[in-house]
């Protein structure tokens, strides 16, 4: 067994909290559907870890204070060490004499062995699905010469495309082997950002999940961004004599991610190309996601909500809409707040129509009615509520509106919007079955 995590591992070994006072205790190591844990038991009201579950009053006065749960916790067995990132306490079981409890952790770090505040990195690298097929970046060639029956697989890492200070793209490649029968070459494309002094994840992996949600944006899947890799200026790359030989990138394991079942199945063409934009042109996405984060994030975050009913879709989407018309008038016509405000939402839908009336494969005018009738409809129960027919193609078009939008702000052609709505699959209405 190799030091991973895959789901359904279960680990039993020591646990360090880096408190030479603390006691030592034997804990399992779990990850499973609902995160990654480590379960630990305890021997009575008395015993130090009880207190990370039941609180200070469960001591006796005389034990004194004892330092509260850390927020990271080292695990480590035969197979090798785990740190536990930005653990909290949650759920456990006592007969008041004998207990346990699950700490559960937001990320694994393999192989860490020392006290490293791994709460802040130098650098994060992650994979978002479908990034390098929409680079058109290789890897990994193949060559198969037919007379002598000889396959020649060749695997090099690329030039990195540089995208802004905070982002950058490293075409690299993976090896997994499964036992003595198969070994697995696969291409990859990292999603890479560094600082120069330690910063929180969230931070550095801000332009990862903007280049998930231009994906989600261009094909209307469901992208998934999933970090791999975390590096920490004060975790270099050391020998046994303790020589220091640069930096060093460890494997970082999100609980609920699991990238290999969550590609994107089935043909689905891309409304922007990577040839449409080119780095200046991710740039300019990064940025128009963020000026317009009120009006992209509940349309985006539509396209992971699924078996959900149209009521729920249109009350995603809808507010969406609504803050985009808002902010096209103050952005480019030179509203105050408080007048564009005052628009009803009718005006706002045919103010982002005269944004994109030349592009979309549908009736703008008859969608920015039907559309203000329908959100109307659901918002107000003395209305009578639109079908689901009615809800589900209103939703579809103003996805649509809002994709062709995106993609004419970053400066594709309209002719070529057009182009390509005509094969794509949500332009095609949907029908009650008969």
């Amino acid at each position: 067994m190799d030091n991973d995590l895959p789901k359904g591992t279960r680990r039993v070994g020591n646990l360090v909290d880096f408190n030479a006072d603390t006691p030592p205790v034997s804990v399992t190591l779990e990850r499973d559907e609902e995160g990654i844990s480590v379960t630990v038991p305890w021997g009575g009201s008395d015993d130090y870890y009880s207190s990370w579950f039941m609180g200070e009053h469960t001591r006796r006065p005389e034990l004194g204070v004892w330092p509260p749960m850390p927020k990271k916790l080292l695990f480590w067995d035969s197979h090798g060490s785990v740190l536990l990132v930005d653990c909290w306490a949650r759920g456990y079981h006592t007969n008041f004499s004998t207990g346990s409890g699950r700490v559960w952790a937001r990320y694994a770090v393999v192989g860490v062995n020392d006290n490293i505040d791994y709460s802040v990195v130098n650098g994060v690298r992650s994979e978002v699905t479908g990034l390098r097929e929409w680079l058109g970046v290789e890897s990994v060639e193949e060559d198969f010469d037919f007379e002598s029956r000889v396959l020649t697989i060749k695997a090099s890492s690329g030039e990195p495309i540089e995208i802004t200070s905070l982002l950058r793209f490293r075409p690299s490649w993976d090896v997994t082997h499964d036992g003595h029968e198969s070994t697995t070459i696969k291409n990859v494309v990292f999603c890479e950002s560094r600082s120069s002094d330690p910063s929180s994840w969230k931070d550095l992996m801000e332009t990862h999940r903007g280049m998930r949600d231009l994906l989600v944006v261009s094909r209307w899947v469901a992208v998934t961004c999933t970090i791999l890799q975390a590096q920490h200026d004060a975790d270099p790359l050391k020998t046994l004599d303790g020589a220091e030989h640069g930096e060093q990138w460890r494997t970082v394991i999100e609980p609920h991610s699991d990238p290999s079942s969550s590609r994107p199945t089935g043909w689905r063409p891309h409304l922007v190309e990577y040839a449409d934009l080119g780095p200046n042109g991710i740039a300019l996405w990064l940025s128009l996601r963020d000026r317009f984060q009120r009006a992209l994030d509940p349309i985006i975050s539509d396209r992971f909500i699924n078996e959900v009913s149209p009521v729920t879709h249109m009350a995603q989407v809808g507010p969406g809409l609504e803050a985009l018309g808002f902010l096209i008038m103050q952005t480019k016509d030179g509203m105050s707040a408080s007048e564009a405000n005052r628009k009803p939402l009718r005006a706002r839908l045919d103010r982002i129509l005269r944004e994109i009336d030349d592009v979309v494969p549908f009736d703008g005018s008859d969608w920015a009615a039907g559309m203000t009738e329908a959100y109307n409809g659901i918002k107000h129960a003395n209305r009578d509520l639109p079908t689901e027919l009615e809800l589900l193609n209103r939703w579809r078009e103003s996805v649509l509106a809002v994709r062709a939008w995106v993609a004419l702000e970053l400066g594709v052609k309209a002719e070529v919007i057009r182009s390509r709505l005509e094969r794509d699959p949500q332009t095609t209405p949907y029908v009650a079955r008969t």
